[in-house]
């Protein structure tokens, strides 16, 4: 492997695929590295994406972190992720498997606009300090010349196709299994997608979980709003007390319906159902999350709020006070909290309402009565007159049954 030293990163780059990537395809854009396989309908299924770095000097952990802000940058997380992260320089290359490093493209104060080969800026040192324990837990390196048929091994164990082609959905990966069923199937469907969120208050992603926790095409589950049923879906709309349903089909039989869902396992392991539920959030568009503020709230965070209310109202401030989180998502702040009574919750989603309505029936200390939608940035509080001496009630009725 001597000669791999002296190569400039390109040729260092077409040499290792040439000795251990022959049979995937292969580019390399913004991410140095990318290794695919072709699966008809779904395209390039990514396998592994990989920063390469050319000598025998490169730090690993470095290369990661480049590759991570890279990733976030372009916002390639949102795209189907691969198996594997990768680094490798002329004499090395270690595996990161995707999954441990994840959670990092949901942070919300990162700055994912800074230039990733800078290793010395503020955000590259503190991902760098935040990620290297696991890095150095989760990695696996390879050594060219005393390990080379080890490292041959790992990547056709590791990266075939007949792993990709059953392709199992967990906590992990479900986000960019949406990602790509929202350019398969999504346009396949029969439905105005402005009515669904106006009238119905549903999106795209809804559709997929109807998907996704079905068995035969039919929804197992009764904890979402729209159910999968054979060729057609059925979406609930409450008014008042009355229940009615919507019914929307596919425009083009179901085909490619059934040639996305041939390359995946469903339903997911039942252990993973809460996880997904709960963190529907993630099967919205960045931007959209930061305009609805749909962000997961890590423990860290919850138990720092409640930290800083009892500074500002005492010990007993959950006897005292009520609590309303106005903008609560699926719940995650209200954890932990003792005093049912005092405590309501609302949110901008019936979704995300559903599912915290769930979570009461698994154990959430809450009442289902305190739990509402209501977009408290556009709603109405209060009645208003009609000029006539009588009052036109608005959304104010969510709060006068609650509040």
């Amino acid at each position: 492997m001597q000669n791999l030293l002296t190569l400039t990163e390109e040729k260092l780059k077409s040499k290792i695929k040439d000795l251990y990537f022959k049979k995937f395809n292969y580019f390399g854009d913004k991410i140095d590295f990318c290794i695919t396989q072709n699966l008809g309908i779904l395209g390039e299924i990514n396998l592994l994406w990989a920063e390469a770095k050319n000598g025998k000097d490169s730090c690993l952990y470095e290369s990661f972190i480049q590759l991570i802000l890279t990733i976030g940058k372009y916002r390639y997380n949102t795209q189907q992720t691969p198996k594997f992260l990768g680094a490798f320089d002329a004499e090395k290359f270690a595996f990161l498997p995707y999954s441990s490093i994840q959670e990092v493209f949901y942070q919300n104060d990162i700055d994912w606009s800074v230039t990733p080969s800078n290793h010395k800026t503020p955000q590259f040192l503190s991902l760098l300090t935040q990620l290297k324990p696991t890095i150095e837990q989760e990695m696996i390196v390879f050594f060219y010349e005393s390990q080379s048929k080890e490292l041959t091994s790992f990547i056709t164990s590791n990266l075939t196709t007949d792993e990709i082609s059953k392709y199992e959905i967990d906590k992990n990966n479900f986000v960019s299994v949406y990602f790509k069923w929202v350019e398969v199937v999504k346009p396949t469907l029969r439905a105005d997608w402005e009515e669904m969120k106006k009238k119905y208050n549903v999106i795209d992603a809804d559709f997929y979980l109807a998907d996704l926790l079905s068995s035969e095409n039919t929804t197992i589950t009764e904890r979402l709003r729209i159910v999968l049923q054979g060729d057609h879906y059925r979406v609930r709309h409450m008014i008042g007390n009355d229940e009615f349903y919507k019914e929307t089909s596919f425009d083009d039989n179901q085909e490619k319906y059934n040639l996305f869902w041939s390359v995946y396992k469903r339903p997911p392991r039942k252990e993973f159902w809460d996880y997904i539920l709960e963190r529907r959030d993630r099967l919205v568009a960045q931007d959209v999350r930061e305009r609805k503020g749909a962000f997961f709230t890590p423990k860290i965070w919850v138990q720092k709020s409640q930290e800083y209310l009892a500074k500002a109202l005492g010990e007993d401030w959950q006897e005292e006070y009520y609590i309303w989180d106005c903008a609560g998502g699926t719940g995650n702040l209200l954890s932990g909290l003792s005093n049912r009574r005092n405590i309501f919750c609302s949110t901008l989603d019936q979704a995300d309402v559903d599912v915290i309505k769930e979570r009461i029936k698994n154990g959430a200390n809450l009442f289902e009565n305190h739990i509402f939608q209501f977009d408290f940035l556009n709603d109405e509080f209060f009645d208003k007159p009609t000029g006539g001496g009588a009052l036109l009630f608005l959304n104010c009725q969510k709060l006068s049954k609650r509040l």
